[in-house]
């Protein structure tokens, strides 16, 4: 029998009444579930299997579907209707880029603080954005890059932009210095201007949060092979 703290990132029907359950543990990272919840009582009542409630679970078994047997309610996040939309896309960043049964401890504290946030719509996409360059980070994509600050700097003063590549990082390439939009729409850029703002994320600007809005979008969608549903349905 495992035990751990945990969130149900994504649920769907299995066989008769049962549910499939796609869930973030605290100790086991992410793991598959089949539960037969009850409606009022029993050790995983129904309501405990939705999203963005925080569990202490029981599961039993063996391979990548194991059985829940108890969901403990110990919180829920307040997060209203109008940005239930902006969970349900970090809960499928987790299912796209995670692996089943890798334990990762600071992803689950990164998701619960994230949740926690949610829920001022003036900070809400960049809280997100905060929660998606941790999970760059995690997965090995960082976006340190070998200049010093006041390399950073002198290449500011130029305009330059990095490149960034999914197999490579981030490079800097003597030719790109171009301001040309159809060039930047091309290319996964992200300027020294800011990487420099990064440094300082807690006072970044309106112009960085933008462009950084515009980076992550091309990143993730470079990284994957597979469509990212939820975003299409955001204002972000």
């Amino acid at each position: 029998m495992n035990q751990s703290f945990a969130y149900i990132l994504n649920r769907r029907p299995f066989r008769d009444s049962s549910l499939l359950l796609d869930i973030l543990t605290e100790d086991f990272g992410r793991i598959c579930c089949v539960a037969r919840p009850a409606k009022k009582r029993g050790k995983v009542v129904k309501g405990h299997t939705e999203p963005f409630r925080y569990l202490h679970m029981q599961w039993m078994g063996k391979g990548d579907v194991q059985t829940l047997t108890e969901a403990d309610e110990r919180g829920r996040h307040d997060i209203p209707a109008s940005e239930l939309m902006l969970g349900m896309y970090i809960n499928e960043l987790i299912m796209l880029f995670t692996q089943q049964h890798a334990p990762n401890p600071d992803l689950f504290n990164a998701y619960k603080y994230t949740l926690h946030k949610i829920g001022n719509a003036e900070i809400n996409r960049h809280i997100l954005m905060r929660f998606e360059l941790f999970l760059l980070q995690n997965l090995g994509y960082s976006l340190e890059s070998d200049k010093s600050i006041d390399e950073l700097k002198m290449l500011e003063k130029t305009g330059r932009y990095f490149h960034f590549l999914k197999d490579n990082g981030l490079f800097l390439e003597d030719n790109v210095t171009t301001q040309d939009a159809s060039y930047r729409n091309q290319n996964i850029l992200i300027s020294a201007h800011l990487l420099l703002a990064l440094q300082d994320i807690q006072n970044m600007q309106e112009s960085h949060w933008k462009e950084l809005r515009n980076f992550l979008d091309k990143v993730f969608n470079s990284i994957t092979s597979r469509p990212i549903n939820a975003r299409k349905l955001l204002s972000i």
